[in-house]
Formats: structure tokens, C-alpha cells, sequence
């Protein structure tokens, strides 16, 4: 498989074992739309190594101790940790919904002090960091490349983004490693009480689970500069290396072509958005464009997305059906993968060339059945279920006890030409969707 980094503008080839970190929420509030993209980007990716049955290690930070955090529970009069706590339950059950397979490493930054503390004296002692009035700041010029990773110059001003002034620090672009304070939840550390500064988080995840570079790391594309450039800065002072191998970085969800933000105001919660669709839509919906690009959200589009998939499903409900009615047994192949869909996401995880080759092996069924190619068939059926699987889609399946029941009376109907009784188990089936 090749992936696009957008360090060097180069689709690189994935080497084993296979080690992705996904940047992971800050968790004060309910996660947005937008939030969701990145780690179902990354599922897709996991789920793809593991049915080839590669060898995969893969990290979702949270961070659960934050400014932010601090700030809500505070107006809340609630701790920090009871909060943010709550807010990561309800980010788990919100995984497990959309269908992410939740075996991953999830450090919490709270639970991870001591590595933290230790990351950063490491900064400090190799020049690359510097203690000031309790605070710890990372030097920016002591490294080469910055600015690399979001292919900026460290000596041009850096539009549209804030930098945290601070007389504290030698340069406005100096980033903090550590915030001396007493406000809110904080702990000891040599330099002061106080809390980590978030790029310092993924970096030390990062050296503490992988080492010296990850082969695959990403998240939003907002998360480019400066916590991606950031966390590239100090695994260079340290590592001499940069983080990550391959930058995947996932594009913005847009309402009515403005960019899904809480700042702003112009957000749809994940939770609300499960009300009204199945996690089946939400990922169908992700998958119409390439993970890089922007993807525009609207009510309209998503029904109509709902109204095509009805459809595809529809048809491989009455492919199973017809299978049954005509006593057909079918094989199948649990390994067995269509080449195009294998092509299309080993291609930096074409989405909309591989949702092509599922709507392809779909609208194939019936003809393959006229034909009675059945050794195709089992192919195209096994395909089908296995595409479904790596993209993490839910299939229900259509044959369960009581509709095994009512398609072996419909067969029976039409055997004895009992043409009502076989036209109201058909109607029945319509009335509930199955076909």
C-alpha cells in the first residue's frame, strides 16, 4: 500500500510492522462531525492491515486534561477528571457506534505525568528547551527544518494563526512544553506546579510507544501547523529524525461550504447525527471523497446517500432471496477480496474508487444469477462482504430464523402456485425493507 505524505508531497510505500498514531480529541464537550473523519479514516486503514493479517500497532491520544477542560468544568463546579472522564466514556460509546474497532492503544494524558515530566527534562537537558520563570519552552531555532512539516519558513510570518506571546519566551514562536500554574488541576514537577502543554503529549506518546518515528501519523488537517510542527520539532531535537514516516492528513467536514467548527458556532454533533442516520450512512457519507480533500455536508445530500444505499443493500437482500428460492448454495470465501477494491485503497485509500467496485459487484449479482455463474457469484457475494467489513459497514444480515421461515413458505407457495400467499410474503418483505 502506498499513502500520500503531505511532507513530501510523495505517495510512500507502508513497510511492517505497521505502527499509525491518530491525533485524538480534547475531551471537554461532545465531538462534532468534523472530529470524526480522522479516526474513521484511520479504522478503515487498520481494518484493512488486519484482514491481510499485518502486523499493527496503533495509538488514539486523548487528551483529557487541557485549558479548555480546566475552563468548563470550573463553570461546571466540577473536577477536571470527573469531566473530562465523562466526556471519554462518551466518546468511547460513540466509536463503538460508528462501528470503530476500539482494540487500539488510548493513553490519557493524566495517567501519563511521570513519562511526560521526563520527556521534557530530556528536552531541556539537550539545549533544545529552556526553563523561564516556571515554564518550560521549546527553542524553535534550536532545530534546522522547522517549519517542514506545514512547509512554512520559520523566519516569514506565519498568517492566520495563533502564537502565544509571552515575554516569558525568546522568540513568539517558542511553544510550551510546560505552563506553570495553580489555576485548576496541576501537578509537581522540577520547573514548577503546573500542567503539560498539548504538543508535548503526542510527541512523548509517540517515543514511548513506537521509538525514534511512527510509520503513519495524522489527524485533521487543521492540526497541521502548529501541533503537527510542533510535535515534528522536538522528536527532531531528540531524534534527529522526523516523527512520523508518512503524514496522513484528513480534510476538513464543511456546512454549506464553511469549514464544521464549535469556535464558530457551525457544528453537528456526532451523537445528534446517529439520531437521525445509521453509522452506516455517516461512514457511506465519508467515503464519497478522498480523505485529503474537503467534504461539504448537507441534510439533502445524506438522505439521498440514504435513499443509495437502501438500494444497494436491497439488491443483495433479494440476491440471498433468489439464492434460497432456487435452492442455489453458495461457498464462501472470507479471504477473498475484489482486485479493483484492492487497487483502489491501496492507492493512498481511494474511497470513492473503492465505494465504485462495491456498487459494481453489486449491480453484478443478478445478471451473474440469470447466467447461473455461481462460482463468480461466490466471489462477487464473498467480495461484497468483505469489502463491507473493511469499510466498517454493518450488514444485517436478511436471513434469520423467521425470514428463513417465511422465504421457505414463499418457496412453497410458488411451488403449489399459490401465487396470493406467495405475493403477500413478497409485499411483507417490501413493507419492511428487505427488499
Amino acid at each position: 500500500m502506498k499513502i500520500y505524505d503531505s511532507l513530501s508531497n510523495k505517495n510512500i510505500e507502508v513497510t511492517e510492522p505497521i505502527t499509525m498514531y491518530c491525533c485524538g480529541p480534547t475531551v471537554y464537550n461532545d465531538v462534532h462531525v468534523g472530529n470524526i473523519r480522522p479516526i474513521i479514516t484511520f479504522d478503515v486503514l487498520n481494518r484493512y492491515f488486519l484482514f491481510f493479517k499485518k502486523q499493527v500497532k496503533f495509538v488514539h491520544n486523548i487528551t483529557d486534561i487541557d485549558d479548555k477542560i480546566i475552563k468548563t468544568a470550573k463553570q461546571n463546579n466540577e473536577n477536571e477528571l470527573e469531566l473530562s472522564n465523562r466526556y471519554y466514556l462518551r466518546y468511547v460509546n460513540i466509536l463503538k457506534l460508528l462501528n470503530i474497532d476500539t482494540n487500539m492503544i488510548m493513553p490519557k494524558v493524566s495517567e501519563n505525568l511521570n513519562g511526560l515530566i521526563s520527556y521534557i527534562q530530556e528536552l531541556i537537558n539537550s539545549k533544545h528547551a529552556y526553563v523561564s520563570n516556571g515554564d518550560v519552552y521549546f527553542d524553535v531555532k534550536s532545530i534546522d527544518n522547522y517549519g517542514c512539516v506545514s512547509h512554512q519558513k520559520i523566519d516569514e510570518l506565519i498568517s492566520g494563526v495563533r502564537i502565544e506571546n509571552s515575554s516569558n519566551k525568546k522568540s513568539n514562536l517558542d511553544f510550551a512544553l510546560w505552563k506553570k500554574t495553580t489555576e485548576g488541576i496541576n501537578w509537581d514537577s522540577p520547573w514548577s506546579k503546573g500542567r503539560p502543554g498539548w504538543h508535548s503529549e503526542c510527541s512523548y506518546f509517540i517515543n514511548k510507544y513506537f521509538g525514534k518515528q511512527v510509520e503513519i501519523h495524522g489527524g485533521g488537517v487543521d492540526l497541521k501547523f502548529p501541533h503537527h510542527e510542533n510535535e515534528n520539532a522536538q522528536n527532531l531535537a531528540i531524534s534527529h529524525l522526523n516523527i512520523a514516516k508518512i503524514w496522513m492528513h484528513v480534510g476538513h467536514i464543511n456546512i454549506n461550504n464553511k469549514k464544521m467548527a464549535k469556535s464558530e458556532g457551525n457544528y453537528i454533533l456526532a451523537k445528534d447525527l446517529l439520531q437521525e442516520y445509521s453509522s452506516n450512512i455517516v461512514r457511506w457519507f465519508m467515503y464519497q471523497t478522498q480523505y485529503e480533500n474537503p467534504i461539504n455536508f448537507t441534510s439533502e445530500y445524506l438522505n439521498q446517500l440514504n435513499n443509495d444505499f437502501s438500494k444497494l443493500i436491497k439488491i443483495i437482500n433479494q440476491t440471498y432471496i433468489e439464492l434460497i428460492l432456487k435452492d442455489i448454495k453458495i461457498n464462501f470465501n472470507t479471504n477473498y477480496l475484489n482486485p479493483f477494491f484492492v487497487n483502489a485503497l491501496e492507492n493512498d485509500l481511494n474511497f470513492p474508487n473503492a465505494i465504485q467496485v462495491v456498487w459494481s459487484d453489486t449491480k453484478l449479482l443478478r445478471s451473474l444469477i440469470s447466467k447461473k455463474d455461481y462460482e463468480q457469484l461466490s466471489n462477487t457475494l464473498s467480495s461484497i462482504n468483505n469489502e463491507f467489513k473493511i469499510l466498517g459497514i454493518k450488514y444485517q444480515n436478511v436471513l434469520t430464523n423467521d425470514n428463513l421461515k417465511l422465504i421457505k413458505e414463499w418457496k412453497t407457495s410458488l411451488t403449489n402456485k399459490d401465487f396470493i400467499r406467495a405475493d403477500k410474503i413478497r409485499n411483507s418483505f417490501i413493507k419492511k425493507g428487505i427488499i
